[in-house]
């Protein structure tokens, strides 16, 4: 109870150390790139969803958490046009299915835009377009003159601001095309070196808009300089009659190449770096516990004597009490009974006629040679049928049921 006790405290102190270390680091600059609209961190996009309101101010604002295909009714629908959906995630993987879903609803006159670092093979293949992931930088740099600094440029036309040059000292995190169809694509986009990561696809009485640096949507982008036009400028694409917008968190939670399903409680747990330390410091606090506390001493296991053949000692001790009176005949027919029981219960064989079937069934299932079944099916008849025996007989008899009794 004493070592248990101090294990536990152990644990408590480890746990409460690692909460010190987590906590000490909160000043420090988040990295963490999620997306999320719930995020207030740097790489979130709280920003960019609460200001869909402004640009939108006629439009209801929704959040979609379905597949295409499987959209509720008062998120987004199928059989109407004037909705906009916007997808803004690190990896757009969708599958073939759902990519034939959105076209459909697109072609009915409404838009989507997607923005993400990565798209599906699938996806590729649907747009006719191949990514190139060369830029993506990782470093965050305060200069902004550093290597990570992503820096944008609009097109103009459709674009006329007066700014038309974005930047900010953060990751980059962006891939361009490497090829796309120009028979069906319009280039909105590119970063400073003329890479192209913005297109216009027109599909039926609708467009596709694909972008490929999703971090232009991040709070950190939009907080820098006048980075907010980018924003203003970016959505100003979509339908600005649309009567609904729609925020999606499918696709920012669905696993990369895996069907469809809900995203698992405990991946999003592990997502999150302080949480993820706490579970696995308690996960090796208790695998510690378990095996330093429960050491639990190896009872000693009992030799186990073999069993003894109770038939043969029967036999035995019957034979000497019948030869002692000199009454054969009675002798032999305990000896039979005995017999018969033995086999009708160990074998589960009829012993009412013994004839040749009886004997080579007794000897297969037995293990006893045929020779030897025989000669006791033998004896036991001549005891039967005859008025007397004699010790001889008796001898051979009880000779022949101890071999039996041995090798059985």
């Amino acid at each position: 109870m004493k070592k248990a006790l101090l294990y536990i405290t152990g644990g408590l102190l480890l746990l409460l150390l690692v909460a010190l270390l987590v906590g000490g680091n909160r000043n420090s600059f988040d990295r963490r790139v999620t997306l999320s609209k719930k995020d207030k961190i740097p790489y979130g996009t709280y920003i960019a969803f609460n200001n869909l309101s402004y640009l939108f101010p006629h439009a209801g604002i929704t959040v979609n958490k379905k597949a295409p295909g499987y959209w509720e009714n008062d998120v987004l629908r199928y059989d109407t046009s004037h909705q906009s959906l916007l997808i803004i995630t690190k990896e757009f993987n969708a599958s073939n299915q759902e990519l034939q879903d959105l076209f459909h609803f697109v072609s009915r006159g409404n838009d989507v835009l997607i923005s993400s670092y990565d798209l599906s093979r699938d996806a590729q293949d649907f747009f006719h377009v191949d990514l190139s992931y060369a830029d993506a930088g990782f470093p965050v740099y305060e200069d902004i003159s550093a290597l990570d600094t992503l820096r944008l440029w609009l097109m103009d036309p459709p674009f006329s601001p007066k700014i038309n040059r974005y930047e900010y000292p953060g990751r980059k995190y962006y891939s361009h095309f490497r090829y796309f169809d120009s028979s069906m694509s319009y280039v909105l986009e590119r970063t400073v070196d003329s890479s192209v990561i913005f297109l216009r696809i027109r599909a039926g009485a609708g467009s596709f808009y694909i972008h490929t640096a999703p971090l232009a949507f991040s709070n950190y982008f939009l907080l820098h300089k006048e980075n907010i036009g980018h924003y203003n400028q970016l959505l100003s694409v979509l339908d600005a009659g649309s009567t609904t917008v729609a925020w999606d968190e499918y696709y920012i939670h669905k696993p990369a190449y895996t069907p469809d399903k809900e995203p698992s409680p405990l991946r999003i747990f592990m997502e999150q770096r302080s949480l993820r330390m706490a579970l696995l410091t308690a996960l090796a606090g208790l695998i510690i516990f378990v095996l330093l506390g429960l050491k639990r001493r190896q009872r000693q296991i009992p030799v186990m004597t073999p069993l003894k053949n109770d038939s043969l000692d029967f036999v035995k001790t019957i034979g000497r009490l019948y030869f002692q009176k000199k009454n054969n005949k009675n002798l032999c027919s305990k000896m039979i009974v005995h017999f018969t029981e033995y086999v009708h219960s160990h074998y589960n064989i009829n012993t009412g006629n013994m004839d040749n079937d009886f004997i080579t069934l007794l000897s297969r299932k037995s293990g006893s040679d045929e020779a030897t079944v025989k000669a006791i099916a033998d004896y036991i008849t001549f005891c039967h049928e005859a008025p007397a025996v004699h010790d001889q007989q008796v001898t051979e008899l009880y000779a022949l049921l101890e071999k039996f009794y041995k090798n059985s």
